[in-house]
């Protein structure tokens, strides 16, 4: 199994005309041109402490990438928000 490529982008914070706050976060590059080649043009997010994007495709729907959440726990983890105790946390 292969470790999926884990990149660093900055959250950009803009202030809307109407005074709201706006935060935008660009993809990497290489990931939305093999998104456009595939013809997805939108993603499911996930988060909580963590967040994780995963794209829209026929037969992987919300429910699905819950169900799949609710089966691997150690991957649960890591988008839920943990307390002081939790090992994820410990330095």
């Amino acid at each position: 199994m292969t470790i999926p490529k884990i990149v660093e982008h900055k959250i950009i914070q803009m202030r809307k005309r109407d005074g709201t706050t706006q935060y935008t976060l660009t993809l990497p590059k290489e990931y939305a041109e093999s998104l456009r080649k595939e013809g997805i043009d939108t993603l499911y997010l996930i988060f909580d402490k963590g967040l994780g994007a995963f794209p829209k495709i026929p037969g992987f729907t919300e429910k699905a990438l819950t169900t799949f959440m609710q089966e691997h726990q150690a991957l649960q983890k890591l988008f839920t928000k943990t307390t002081q105790t939790d090992p994820i946390n410990q330095k």
